[in-house]
């Protein structure tokens, strides 16, 4: 998942004058795959049955924002900057959380993955409370979030793997 927003991010960087039903069309394939994982995790992950429940319903309301986001290509594409911020901030939160307990069990790197959730925290907030002036430079902004939501994730797997 991380891999394939590191991609998205680039193609919206090099190319940000996609069209916005094209880019609502990525953002219905992301919050797809997003969701999936979240699902699977919460199901076969081992630990806290909160972060399980919390993943599973993490990722139930991101398939059907995907269902919603294909049945209305079009009309999504003139919300996308509110529907990616949305995204960002549930992103940023999922992987602030992993930060969280390796802080907790004193692990002296968790701020690794804090610091890039923490970034796409506050582009999720920009998202959201001003998309018009995202709206003006979406592509560029999109692509930066998507290689920050994608450096996040890269680096929370490697951090839970080394642990």
């Amino acid at each position: 998942m991380s891999v394939l927003s590191v991609v998205i991010g680039i193609i919206l960087i090099l190319n940000p004058q996609l069209n916005m039903e094209s880019v609502a069309l990525y953002a219905g394939v992301m919050f797809l795959i997003y969701g999936i994982f979240q699902v699977c995790c919460g199901i076969l992950m081992k630990g806290s049955t909160m972060f399980r429940v919390c993943a599973v319903i993490l990722g139930a309301c991101m398939i059907i924002l995907a269902i919603v986001v294909f049945a209305n290509l079009a009309l999504i594409g003139k919300y996308l900057p509110t529907l990616a911020g949305f995204f960002m901030i549930i992103s940023a939160i999922s992987y602030l959380l992993p930060s969280f307990a390796l802080l907790k069990d004193g692990i002296k790197t968790w701020w690794f993955g804090a610091l890039p959730a923490i970034i796409l925290l506050v582009f999720g907030l920009v998202f959201l409370l001003l998309p018009g002036f995202v709206g003006q430079a979406f592509g560029i902004f999109t692509g930066i979030a998507m290689l920050i939501n994608g450096a996040s994730g890269l680096i929370s797997f490697f951090q839970m793997r080394k642990e």
